[in-house]
């Protein structure tokens, strides 16, 4: 059965990833006022998993510990590819155990705390997996900018030289953490004559405030760095808390590739990560996304089924191989991966849209309306357009 009088459903994913665009900025101001206020703010959509996320993030600044863990785990269900709420998961169990990165370091965890620190770690390196863009703004959550009143002229200056760069990357001054990054740099460790003494920790926040700057080469040519010398096994040292190894640096050159503009070295680098773990689900993505953008669509198929297949629990893997498989006019296709999406997670919102296309197409208009009707109690107001178009298709179906 072919599709093309329905219409191509490709924009449905780019309203999704639209709809997910950070808004951290915006919400940070939220998380000192009155916990109250803050949720009324969220039950005015219970659907936005970045509510939620907020709402964590303000129990977490009051030391409201299950009610963090929980939150963030239910902004999850609801966004199942939510980088932010992985990082959090991420550093979650040392901000509850405050010793717990020098016994990790030390390796002295004690036996009770084991399970929550390997949890962490697959979770920050999730997060990374998942968005190399990942904001990072959870490292500061606990941590008020300090004003030049609060030193003496020597400490502040001190403070400017070695500290202030990292809250200029956990409030989002992207700009102003590279360039005082560069300046420690040079300035500490004479990184223009002797680049292999400048420590990774530096290649690895400049890297990171190059690319959130739109900096790309210069993200670029730090990771390229800290690849190497993961490669060598030179120069690892414990200042760098992301678990990241090789494949990771190489999988974030590749989004930065991509974000530079540089097509085929982005798709090189995607392959070559695949050549390392098959079950990076993420280089999938991005490749089918790349080949759809060049009107590749078979290959796009190929690697959105490739997902799916390598990650059976991904959600969001089967919901975007559904999409790509009703656009190629498989609608019966595309139906079984969406019933898979949805058995997988309840709260994911988006293959009830779709499986109320797919009811139109077989001209089920009950069907159709059941499905709209939840994809409506599930959606998100920031999926704004995609519910008005929903509730224009709802209004269209015959009673």
């Amino acid at each position: 059965m072919t599709v093309g009088r329905h219409g191509n459903v490709a924009l449905v994913v780019f309203a999704l990833l639209a709809a997910r665009a950070p808004a951290q900025s915006q919400q940070v101001a939220l998380l000192d006022r009155d916990i109250k206020d803050v949720e009324k703010w969220v039950r005015e959509d219970t659907n936005d998993a970045q509510r939620t996320y907020y709402l964590a993030l303000a129990h977490w600044k009051r030391h409201h510990w299950r009610q963090t863990d929980s939150l963030l785990r239910l902004a999850i269900r609801m966004e199942p590819r939510y980088p932010e709420a992985f990082l959090a998961l991420g550093r979650l169990p040392y901000a509850r155990r405050t010793q717990l990165a020098d016994e990790v370091n030390r390796d002295h965890v004690p036996e009770q705390w084991r399970a929550a620190v390997k949890e962490a770690q697959d979770y920050e390196l999730r997060a990374f997996r998942t968005d190399p863009m990942v904001s990072l703004e959870i490292e500061g959550i606990e941590i008020e900018e300090p004003q030049a009143i609060d030193y003496g002229l020597p400490e502040y200056q001190f403070y400017l030289r070695c500290c202030a760069w990292k809250m200029d990357l956990w409030r989002g001054r992207y700009r102003s953490a590279y360039d005082r990054l560069t300046t420690l740099a040079e300035r500490e460790f004479d990184a223009k004559k002797d680049p292999d003494k400048v420590p990774d920790f530096i290649y690895w926040y400049r890297g990171l405030a190059a690319a959130h700057s739109f900096q790309f080469d210069a993200a670029i040519a730090d990771f390229h760095v800290l690849l190497d010398r993961t490669l060598k096994q030179q120069q690892r040292d414990e200042i760098i808390n992301v678990p990241l190894a090789d494949n990771e640096f190489r999988f974030m050159l590749a989004v930065l590739h991509r974000l530079a503009g540089h097509t085929d070295s982005a798709v090189a680098l995607f392959q070559e990560s695949l050549e390392h773990d098959l079950g990076l689900v993420m280089a999938h993505t991005y490749l089918a996304a790349i080949y759809e953008q060049a009107g590749r669509d078979s290959d796009a198929l190929v690697e959105r089924q490739r997902a799916a297949e390598l990650n059976p629990d991904d959600p969001v893997a089967a919901f975007e191989l559904a999409v790509s498989l009703f656009n190629r006019g498989k609608v019966r296709e595309s139906v079984t991966e969406l019933y898979r999406s949805i058995g997988l997670n309840d709260r994911y919102a988006p293959p009830h849209y779709l499986l109320g296309r797919a009811a139109e197409a077989f001209g089920q208009p009950d069907l159709a309306r059941d499905q709209y009707e939840q994809f409506l109690a599930l959606a998100s107001m920031r999926l704004a357009n995609l519910r008005t178009e929903t509730q224009q298709r709802l209004d269209k179906l015959p009673k």
